[in-house]
């Protein structure tokens, strides 16, 4: 249960939901506009803005972790490596003054000890994986379009291998072609036994899960 509590209400954004997510399986979650579907994925990562949210009632357990119990350090510790999310507007979540390549490295140099030279390749790899031309890691957020942006924001997520990946509406700023590159790059995840959790609202996107669960 997530509330968001002000001086004025006490609004439940999320009641009394219940997900389970297996190893090589990809579940898509479906809702109503304001029926608390980020909020719920928020909440999965324990970032659910306090104030006003507050996680009030129940547990998240990621690989037998409880995230509710993790103190600061150990948060940090766990996103990226175990548990990582795929945000919605990449505008937001992508830092303006750093180039894309070294907001890769960043997540990478948190959480693998690789040396420079070994960063540098992997990022390579996870651009060329998103099926962005690896030249362009030295090029910033705005001189990308917004569906390049969000495969970069898809980069970043997957920089440290996470067992399971959270996508909030992945392909809502992709065309076509790109939808069907990234519901291919996610099978390919679950494959080597990543778990997807994913909110969409594009059918054919949908329709590539195991489960769908409407919220």
């Amino acid at each position: 249960v997530v509330k968001y509590v002000t001086s004025e209400e006490t609004v439940e954004a999320v009641n009394s939901i219940d997900l389970k997510l297996k190893r090589k399986r990809t579940l898509g979650l479906v809702g109503e506009t304001g029926a608390g579907k980020t909020t719920a994925m928020l909440a999965l990562m324990n970032m659910v803005p306090t104030p006003p949210g507050v996680i009030a009632e129940g547990s998240i357990k990621v690989n037998g972790l409880d995230m509710r119990k993790l103190t600061p350090s150990q948060l940090q510790a766990v996103r990226g490596s175990e548990i990582a999310m795929i945000f919605q507007d990449p505008m937001t979540s992508l830092n303006p003054v750093l180039t894309v390549g070294d907001q890769i490295a960043e997540s990478i140099s948190l959480h693998r000890n690789l040396s420079k030279a070994e960063i540098k390749q992997e990022v390579e790899k996870l651009l060329a994986k998103v099926g962005i031309d690896p030249r362009r890691a030295s090029e910033y957020p705005h001189q990308f379009s917004g569906g390049m942006r969000q495969r970069v924001d898809i980069a970043i997520a997957l920089a440290c291998n996470p067992t399971v990946l959270i996508a909030d509406e992945p392909t809502s700023a992709l065309d076509e072609d790109s939808v069907g590159r990234v519901s291919a790059l996610f099978r390919r995840l679950t494959a080597g036994g990543t778990a997807v959790l994913s909110v969409s609202h594009n059918r054919a996107f949908l329709e590539a899960c195991d489960q769908v669960v409407k919220l």
